[in-house]
């Protein structure tokens, strides 16, 4: 029984959908010849979110695997920035205040002010299935409440599509 005004539908009004409450900024996705030069760019951004008043412990590096984890913590290590490994889900300690360097996996549930992905555009890599990276990606870019860092350098296909 339409009233005519368009705003219900057999008496149920009709509500707009609401955002899941997270706003911020659209993505940086920064294009690096290797994945040391992406690690050693994220770590000039996370020291330009701490020096625009956002503590190391609102910041996250969200890495497909170890090695590109180590690489992270390397580049950061070069600029003396803190930070803190977590290679097991065990190790996480939210009230450090460090930058946390963990695997896309093991980020589920986790939230953070500012988030980086470095080699993006190395997912998926040889062998791994294509919607298993892209489920892992999404767990991974939806950790960043404010600020999200994707890097794209590199050839697989990820790379190509943003």
């Amino acid at each position: 029984s339409d009233n005519g005004s368009g705003d219900e539908d057999d008496g149920i009004p009709l509500l707009h959908p609401v955002s899941s409450g997270r706003v911020g900024e659209e993505p940086t996705v920064i294009c690096m010849p290797n994945l040391q030069a992406e690690a050693l760019r994220i770590a000039e951004l996370l020291s330009a979110a701490h020096l625009e008043g956002h503590a190391w412990g609102d910041m996250a590096i969200l890495c497909a695997d170890w090695k590109t984890m180590d690489l992270c913590a390397d580049a950061l290590q070069q600029r003396k920035l803190p930070f803190k490994v977590r290679k097991r889900s065990g190790d996480y300690n939210p009230g450090t205040d460090a930058v946390q360097i963990m695997t896309m996996k093991v980020s589920k549930g986790l939230a953070f002010p500012i988030v980086a992905l470095p080699g993006v555009g190395h997912m998926p890599a040889a062998g791994e299935d294509e919607q298993e990276a892209a489920r892992v990606f999404y767990v991974a870019a939806t950790r960043a409440t404010q600020r999200l860092v994707i890097g794209a350098g590199g050839d697989a296909k990820f790379g190509g599509k943003l």
